[in-house]
């Protein structure tokens, strides 16, 4: 039998998604999907084109593919199988096209290659694997089939079904014939889904590849393999959503009670090795996605650094040391200071990047003539972190950080009582930088909220603190929340311009049931603004910022 001259792999891909949106783009393994698919595909050689289509939402992709170094064709958006031929149109009829879908990672480039070889030597010249049968993940599929049978296909069907899924039509001619597909070993994995068509979907796939050494190189049935140990791991996920591009979960495990004994209400102090793996252990099973630290945390950047396996699904968010520029130092040793505490941040957390470094004082923005944040773009243009901005108290802080367009990253202190976050300004600002990623703290203004003892309120005199605990109280059950802590939280969750809430824990037990209550509901927005009219007004700050508490 005569062998094909030609071998060619076309991921079809668009961004307009209906149930995930701008999937393709999303980041796995520090790639965007459709990237890392057509990286894999072409791993050995094979000639390897994105087909996209040539409406304005795509523009973005095809932008993406060529910054990335993939060939990419541009046809009509609903015609996908008139794509194909424009991407095969310099290739002979006894040539093969292999079909793939830019939604998945999995296919690698010996995958393809038995599905080519099925083709050119089953006599129908086609070939394809629909995954969730054999034994394989559901979406782990394919299809290759002779050129000239695309070209039929394109002559003779007009059907809508047929030119959008491509093959039916050559299906109905020829059957399916499918290559041998080895499973894992003796386990059945059709249970499990390595496609992304869902936001679920998404987090799966990125939580079990997570970590991988080389993405592109890895073989197709051994990402089957950790897809299988993390679907036995996996718990059911606190809400997450796509914001700026990346996933963000709405809880945010804060690592300062990790290093140090933190908060108006601790009582179990910092928690043991054991009780810290246990914490985490719970982060990564139920799709936290971020963990928020600190150079001046005590040593909880070391002690996550040690607890935290290489493969773990946890971004770190770190700030520099709060004392950075002690002293006024000139602006070259200011740079110097910055670069020995990243070297040192990533040391201590075994890590070579980091998701976001944040400035722990606004102060420092400007400081010794800019050399700080001008250090960290350098660092940023290195790799080295991926996100920069800065811890803030106040919102005309926020607003000047948020005029800065490298700004990836801030955290601000946002709770029930604090109205100042609401103003129509400042809400503008946000408005308008939608890739910035935005995290909120002190929900529970460190847990003095769920307090019910006026006498534990550091600064408010009796009757402002009995008055903000009454209004807590009322609020709690006009809404339905089960407690005050249950309404702070759901209330800054209700805030659709908060990417995720800062949330610590001493133990395991109150990580499971931060998880549990970050689970039920948020409030609405009309319940959120009814909720926040009903407190108190004209809070003083030294009420509302933990920084400027007596201390004790």
């Amino acid at each position: 039998m005569v062998s094909t001259k030609r071998s060619r792999v076309v991921l079809q891909a668009r961004t307009t998604s209906s149930r995930l949106p701008g999937k393709v783009l999303l980041p796995v393994c520090g790639l965007p999907i459709v990237v890392l698919a057509a990286r894999r595909a072409a791993r050995d050689g094979l000639e390897t084109i994105v087909a996209t289509s040539s409406d304005a939402s795509d523009d973005a992709l095809a932008e993406t593919l060529r910054a990335h170094g993939v060939r990419c064709v541009r046809g009509p958006l609903d015609d996908v199988l008139a794509r194909y031929i424009a991407a095969t149109a310099d290739l002979e009829d006894s040539d093969i096209c292999v079909r793939l879908t830019s939604d998945n990672v999995f296919p690698d480039a010996d995958f393809v290659r038995r599905l080519i070889a099925a083709a050119d030597t089953g006599g129908t010249g086609y070939a394809g694997v629909a995954g969730g049968s054999d034994g394989l993940p559901y979406g782990l599929a394919g299809e290759a089939m002779r050129v000239g049978l695309l070209r039929q296909a394109d002559r003779i069907t007009r059907e809508a079904h047929d030119r959008e899924h491509v093959t039916p039509w050559i299906i109905r001619q020829t059957g399916r014939n499918a290559p041998a597909i080895p499973r894992a070993g003796e386990h059945d994995l059709s249970n499990l889904r390595c496609t992304i068509d869902t936001l679920d979907d998404y987090r799966n796939v990125a939580a079990a590849l997570a970590g991988l050494a080389d993405p592109v190189a890895t073989p197709w049935l051994a990402l089957c393999e950790r897809l299988a140990r993390w679907a036995e791991r996996a718990q059911p996920f606190v809400p997450a959503r796509i914001v700026a591009g990346e996933l963000q979960a709405g809880l945010v495990l804060g690592g300062a009670q990790f290093g140090m004994i933190y908060g108006i209400a601790n009582r179990a102090g910092k928690p043991s090795d054991e009780e810290l793996h246990a914490i985490i252990d719970l982060a990564e099973r139920h799709g936290v996605t971020h963990l928020d630290t600190a150079a001046g945390y005590g040593d909880s950047e070391h002690r996550i650094g040690s607890t935290l396996a290489p493969d773990s699904p946890l971004a770190i968010v770190t700030k520099l040391p709060a004392n950075l520029l002690d002293g006024r130092p000139p602006a070259h040793e200011a740079a110097q200071r910055v670069h020995v505490a990243i070297d040192r941040s990533l040391w201590l957390l075994e890590r070579s990047r980091l998701e976001a470094v944040l400035l722990h004082r606004f102060e420092h923005y400007e400081g010794s003539e800019g050399a700080v944040w001008q250090t960290l773009l350098s660092l940023k243009a290195e790799g080295k972190v991926s996100r920069i901005g800065a811890s803030v108290y106040r919102p005309e802080d926020l607003m000047t950080l948020l005029d800065d367009p490298q700004v990836g990253l801030a955290q601000i202190p946002f709770n029930i009582l604090d109205r100042r976050w609401l103003a129509p300004e400042v809400q503008r600002a946000i408005a308008a930088r939608p890739d910035v990623v935005l995290h909120g703290r002190s929900a529970l203004l460190q847990g003095l909220l769920a307090m019910d003892d006026p006498a534990a309120w550091p600064v408010a005199g009796r009757d402002l603190a009995q008055r903000c605990i009454a209004a807590l109280k009322a609020a709690t059950a006009a809404l339905g929340r089960e407690s005050v802590a249950d309404l702070c939280f759901a209330y800054a969750r209700a805030q659709p311009w908060l990417a995720g809430i800062v949330v610590g824990a001493e133990t395991a037990a109150q990580m499971a049931e931060n998880i549990r209550v970050f689970r039920a509901p948020a409030l609405t927005v009309d319940q959120a603004a009814t909720a926040v009219l009903s407190m108190p007004t004209g809070l003083p700050d030294e009420l509302l910022n933990p920084a400027l508490w007596p201390r004790r």
